[in-house]
This record gives structure tokens, sequence and C-alpha cells, in this order.
């Protein structure tokens, strides 16, 4: 037993910064990705006994973060977007100019349009840097599924920014 909690603590300690920072995107909101990063490394911890030895513990992190993350999103969605005083798309509140404000919230408002399973496979791909099988494991799906999805997310950005 003191294996499998000195395991979890290993993940949480090298994986939370990195699960953290992918949540933030995912969700464009510091604080609920901070509750989702918890409620994920919760997860993990109970389910790391499960965990086989030859699993690749990092896109099996990262599902369950993905997990939360889609979990978070539906609450939102409940929740009819509550009212804060945060600039709604995430942005720091000082920029350099306007123009690079405004370009950031058009990508912000783009990225955050995307459906969740692609806008999870963009983030792991283009920011954490994982490969197609990875992203697959952290998504439950396929190799060519994880392809498709952040093809198809790069297409819709491309799009809605007026890129061809």
């Amino acid at each position: 037993m003191g294996r499998i909690v000195a395991s979890s603590a290993e993940l949480a300690e090298r994986h939370r910064p990195a699960v953290l920072a992918y949540l933030v995107r995912v969700l464009g909101d510091r604080e609920e990705a901070e509750d989702a990063c918890q409620e994920a490394f919760l997860r993990a911890h109970r389910a790391v006994g499960r965990l086989g030895a030859d699993a690749n513990a990092r896109a099996w992190l990262y599902r369950i973060a993905t997990n939360c993350a889609m979990s978070a999103a539906r609450r939102r969605a409940r929740k009819h977007a509550r009212a804060t005083d945060v600039d709604p798309d995430g942005l720091p509140a000082v920029m350099p100019s306007p123009e690079t404000r405004a370009q950031l919230r058009r990508v912000a408002v783009a990225v955050r349009a995307l459906p969740p399973r692609q806008r999870a496979a963009l983030m792991l791909r283009q920011f954490q840097g994982f490969a197609y099988a990875e992203i697959a494991d952290s998504l439950g799906g396929s190799e060519t599924g994880a392809r498709a999805n952040v093809y198809q997310a790069l297409k819709k950005l491309r799009a809605a920014l007026g890129e061809s």
C-alpha cells in the first residue's frame, strides 16, 4: 500500500504543472482548471493501483484530466455561464497593444467554440507535445481519431480566423 501512495504522489509531483496548464487551456478559466486538476489527481490516486506496469501513466493521467475537464464544461454549460469580474476570454489585463489583444480574443473565442474533444486533442498536441498515440490513449479513441480531431480543430480555427 505504501508504494501505491508513493506512486500517486510521484505522478502528482511530476505531472501537476503540465496537467494544470493543459486544463487551463482546455477550460479557459484558471479556478475551474485548478478544481478539475485537483479532482483528476484525486481520481488518479484512487485508481493508481489498477494501472498496469506496462501502461502509459502520462496518457492515463491526461485521460483522467480530460474527463474532469469535460465534466466541468458540462457543469458550466448547465449553469449558463455565470457572470464574473474576470476578462471573459481569460486574457491578461495588460497587453502590448489593442490590436494584439483583439487578435488574442478572436483566437480564444475560436478555440472555446471548438467541440470539447477537438479542443482537448489540439491542446494535447500543440501545447503538451503528445504523439497521436498518446492523444488516443488520453481521449479514449484510436490514433486515426486523434489525428482527425486535431485536423478538424485546426481546420475550424483557420476558418474562424479567416485563414486559408
